[in-house]
């Protein structure tokens, strides 16, 4: 049982293949190219590399959101092509939930952030208890000032990660002091690999998707639609 898992949900890139009992293999790229132009590029790198065809993947996963609007539809309209073709489910799992997979050995809070522009943050509050992930707060777009407000109600170490750390993990330390640390580079960005771990856990569910049903998840509709409903409004 193999599964192909992508994430193109911030301006970093990559692809893994994975099994029940191990990693194959990943790429991963953070640089600035678009997404339309690399992303099949790694995939098939990836998949020569290890000697193995698009036949030999039994599931495809992909990090569904939150985080760009533009590498959410890229990486859902190529595993659905692939889906499609290949007559295999699809695996959604959450961006936020791929980051605190990538740290799941951290002995406290887990709060990773991704910038949602104007102001505000994406994000969610984990815990691992007994190799499981516990949601602590539900997914959602936040205010700075909300999210701080919300993580000095949890007792103990709060570990950011995500592409909005650049941005705002000054400003978080600033607020919380020694309780406010930061991922290491290695795993401070989305990576496939533990998108794939988060598919795992929900293929053992049987939480599975098709070509039609898999959607991304913005959180919130695009600022163009948002002015255009303002505008319908006022008139």
């Amino acid at each position: 049982m193999k599964i192909l898992a992508i994430d193109t949900s911030t301006i970093a890139a990559s692809a893994a293949i994975v099994d029940e009992y191990k990693l194959h293999g990943e790429i991963f790229t953070d640089y600035k190219l678009k997404h339309s132009e690399k992303l099949l590029i790694i995939i098939d790198s990836l998949l020569k590399n290890l000697r193995m065809d698009i036949h030999d993947i039994d599931y495809f996963a992909v990090s569904q959101g939150p985080g760009s609007f533009t590498g959410l539809r890229i990486a859902l309209a190529t595993i659905k092509g692939f889906a499609i073709v290949e007559n295999k489910p699809i695996i959604t799992v959450s961006t936020l939930d791929t980051l605190a997979y990538s740290v799941m050995y951290f002995n406290g809070i887990i709060c990773p952030i991704l910038d949602a522009q104007r102001s505000q943050l994406y994000s969610a509050l984990y815990k691992f208890q007994d190799n499981k992930l516990e949601n602590l707060q539900k997914e959602n777009v936040f205010l700075f000032s909300d999210l701080i407000n919300i993580l000095n109600t949890q007792n103990g170490n709060v570990l950011f990660l995500g592409d909005a750390c650049i941005k705002y993990y000054n400003q978080f330390k600033d607020k919380m002091k020694s309780k406010a640390h930061i991922a290491n580079t290695n795993v401070l960005m989305p990576r496939a690999s533990y998108a794939a771990l988060a598919a795992l856990e929900k293929l053992k569910a049987g939480d599975l998707q098709n070509h039609y049903t898999a959607m991304p998840n913005y959180l919130r509709v695009a600022q163009a639609e948002e002015n255009l409903s303002n505008k319908r409004h006022r008139e």
